[in-house]
C-alpha cells in the first residue's frame, strides 16, 4: 500500500509510521501539526456558536475523509463542494447535507443529481447553485422528481460585475427565482454569494465592498420571500463567507428583517482549518494580527525539507519545490532550521526566493550545512493539500501520531 504514497519510505504505510520522529520520515514530506488542528477546530465552533451561525467548511482545501469528519463532529452543519465529484465524496465521508457551491451543467453530473432525487432511502441532501434562467430551464429538463415529488432545492447565485458566476443584479436574481418557484424538479432553499471576489487586501475599502455586496444579498433573500417564493422551504438559507471575510456575514444576518421562515446564516470558510503563513494568516478575523478575543488560528502545516547542496555563499538549494508546496500566491516560509540533533535555529533571514520543479533555492545567511533540516510554513493550504496523498499529523514533540489522506 504504501508504494501509493509518494511522502513515506518502501515498506512503510499508515500504521507504521506512527512514533517516529520526522526527521526519519522521506523528506520532502508536508505534515499536519495535532495541537494547531484542535486550535482551529474548536476556535471556529466556537466563533460560529457566539454568532449564531452555521458552518459548512468547504471541503475543496483538503478533500479528506479523516479532516471531514472531524470537522462534522465539531458541529459542522453542512460541509461545501466546488463540484458535483467532490459532493460525491463528500457522501462517501459521512456527510448527509452539501452545499455545491457552483453551477452544475454537464450531464453526467445532473443524472448523478437526479439519483440523489430519486433514492429514497439516501439520508444526503445536496443543494447546488444557479445564477440563470437558462439553467434553470437546463436542469428542469434532465431532473425530475422524486418519491413523493421530491425536489432538488438549490440557492439562487448573486454575483457582481466582471467576476465570477452568479446573477448580475438583483432584477436578474429574481427571475431566476421566479424560474425556480415555476420548476417541477426545483425548489428554492435560499440565496448565495462569494464576497471573496472583491479580493485583497482586507483593508477599508475591500470591507465596504463586501458589506455592500452581503447588504445586496440579505435584500435579495428578503424579495424573494415577501414574492411568496420561499413556500416550499422549512427555512430560508443565507450563504457566504469564504476564509478571509467570514466575520462580516454576521451582523447582516442579525440585521435581517423578520420573514415568513426561519433564517439559517451559513458560513463556508475551509482555510480556517490549517490556516497559513501568508494571506490567511495576514488577513483572517481569526488571525493572531486580529486580536480577536475568541483566540487566534495558528499554522497547522509545516513542510520538511532537507538542504542538498550549498553551492556557493549565501545559497543553498533545498529538496523541495513546486511538486510539493504551494506557490500561487507567496512562496513557502522558512520557519525553522536543524542542525543535526542540536535544538531548531531560527531562520535569521533566510527565504526561500524561488522554486524549479524539484528544488527550492534559499538566500540568506551562509551558515546553512548539507544535510540540515528546513522547517518550512506554506502560505496556501489549499494547493498544499493537493500534493499529498498522506500526511502524517504530528505532536508537538515532532513524533507521527496519526495520518490523514486526501482525494483529490
Amino acid at each position: 500500500m504504501s508504494r501509493w504514497f509518494r511522502n513515506l519510505p518502501d515498506g512503510i504505510g499508515p500504521a507504521e509510521v506512527l512514533g517516529l520522529h520526522v526527521s526519519e520520515l522521506q523528506l520532502p514530506n508536508l505534515t499536519l501539526r495535532a495541537s494547531a488542528l484542535e486550535n482551529n477546530l474548536e476556535l471556529l465552533s466556537r466563533w460560529c456558536a457566539a454568532h449564531g451561525i452555521s458552518h459548512a467548511p468547504h471541503v475543496k482545501t483538503h478533500m479528506s475523509p479523516e479532516l471531514t469528519e472531524r470537522q462534522l463532529a465539531r458541529g459542522a452543519w453542512a460541509m461545501t463542494a466546488a463540484t458535483a465529484a467532490q459532493a460525491r465524496l463528500l457522501r462517501q465521508f459521512g456527510a448527509t447535507r452539501v452545499l455545491l457551491a457552483n453551477q452544475v451543467a454537464d450531464r453526467a453530473a445532473l443524472r448523478w443529481l437526479r439519483d440523489c432525487v430519486e433514492d429514497a432511502d439516501a439520508d444526503y441532501t445536496v443543494m447546488p447553485l444557479v445564477d440563470s434562467v437558462e439553467l434553470v430551464a437546463r436542469m428542469d429538463a434532465e431532473l425530475a422528481p422524486g418519491p413523493g415529488g421530491r425536489r432538488l432545492p438549490v440557492l439562487v447565485e448573486l454575483g457582481l460585475p466582471g467576476k465570477r458566476t452568479g446573477a448580475r443584479s438583483t432584477a436578474r436574481a429574481l427571475e431566476v427565482a421566479a424560474a425556480v418557484h415555476g420548476s417541477s424538479a426545483l425548489s428554492l432553499a435560499g440565496v448565495e454569494c462569494y464576497e471573496g471576489v472583491v479580493g485583497l487586501p482586507r483593508d477599508a475599502a475591500a470591507l465596504s465592498g463586501v458589506d455592500a455586496f452581503l447588504g445586496q444579498l440579505a435584500d435579495l433573500a428578503v424579495r424573494i420571500d415577501r414574492a411568496g417564493m420561499f413556500d416550499g422551504a422549512e427555512e430560508i438559507i443565507l450563504t457566504a463567507g469564504g476564509s478571509i471575510y467570514f466575520d462580516r456575514l454576521a451582523p447582516v444576518a442579525a440585521a435581517l428583517p423578520a420573514l415568513s421562515r426561519p433564517v439559517r446564516a451559513v458560513v463556508r470558510a475551509g482555510g480556517y482549518l490549517a490556516h497559513d503563513c501568508g494571506a490567511y494568516g495576514e488577513s483572517s478575523p481569526l488571525s493572531e494580527v486580529a486580536r480577536h478575543p475568541l483566540g487566534a488560528l495558528r499554522p497547522a502545516l509545516e513542510l520538511w525539507a532537507v538542504v542538498q547542496s550549498v553551492p556557493e555563499p549565501g545559497l543553498a538549494l533545498a529538496g523541495f519545490g513546486k511538486r510539493d508546496a504551494s506557490f500561487d500566491i507567496e512562496l513557502p516560509v522558512v520557519l525553522g532550521v536543524r542542525h543535526g540533533d542540536e535544538p531548531e535555529r531560527a531562520p535569521a533571514g533566510l527565504r526561500v526566493e524561488r522554486l524549479n520543479d524539484q528544488h527550492a533555492f534559499v538566500a540568506g545567511r551562509s551558515w546553512l550545512e548539507v544535510g540540515d533540516i528546513l522547517r518550512l510554513g506554506v502560505t496556501h493550504s489549499c494547493t498544499s493539500f493537493d500534493k499529498w496523498p498522506l500526511i502524517p499529523v504530528l505532536d508537538d514533540s515532532d513524533k507521527v501520531t496519526g495520518t490523514v489522506t486526501t482525494l483529490f
